[in-house]
């Protein structure tokens, strides 16, 4: 999510902030798309392709070993971990994972406008955002879709980092069916039913299989 810090204080002071909102519900309109994408933040850049469907989602990116993608399916509970080169998943409970970056899934933010903006070349909404953990801007396009986000993220111990992301080259329509699930030959493991507190551990005993080819 791209973000920008300070803007117009005077403007927030006049201005009301609306009614809390589900972060989980602000990320998923009801428009489907597709975009290119990056997403900044101390921790390094990366970049890929997001396909969009109401409910449902995947993210692909490039790694130096062939590249990874996440699905997600908020009626199934599912994050699913795919890796295209080796045909194999990993099925994670979306509700757990949102849990473990820092209680996603209960999350809520309140938005302030701050006028009418453009950004990637299309018109949006421009909004002063605040969380519980997070501060800074964001970017809604007409139809919800959110097109820009950046700020300060805080995490549990504390520490502060800037994020940022933004979509480019928005396509507006109906999304192909065949990227929003597992495809067809791909095989590997279901752990929806693993618990927060133990999924960390699985993730990290899974890695060395994540980053292999």
């Amino acid at each position: 999510m791209i973000r920008a810090v300070c803007l117009g204080v005077l403007l927030l002071l006049a201005r009301p902030l609306a009614a809390a909102e589900a972060v989980l519900d602000l990320l998923d309109p009801a428009t489907p798309y597709t975009a290119a994408f990056t997403v900044h933040s101390d921790k390094g850049d990366f970049s890929g392709i997001v396909r969009h469907a109401k409910g449902r989602e995947r993210r692909d990116w490039a790694t130096k070993d062939g590249g990874q993608a996440l699905y997600l399916n908020r009626a199934e509970d599912a994050a699913v971990l795919l890796k295209p080169t080796g045909k194999w998943y990993v099925g994670l409970s979306l509700s757990a994972v949102a849990r473990l970056a820092g209680g996603l899934d209960s999350l809520t933010v309140q938005r302030a406008k701050l006028g009418e903006d453009a950004t990637a070349g299309v018109r949006a909404t421009h909004y002063r955002i605040t969380a519980q953990s997070f501060e800074g801007e964001a970017w809604f396009s007409k139809e919800g879709i959110p097109l820009r986000i950046q700020g300060t993220l805080t995490a549990p111990d504390g520490r502060a980092q800037w994020v940022e992301t933004e979509l480019s080259d928005v396509r507006i329509g109906v999304v192909d069916q065949s990227w929003l699930g597992i495809p067809p030959g791909f095989f590997g493991m279901d752990l929806r039913k693993v618990p927060p507190e133990q999924l960390e551990q699985a993730i990290t005993t899974l890695r060395p299989l994540l980053e292999r080819k």
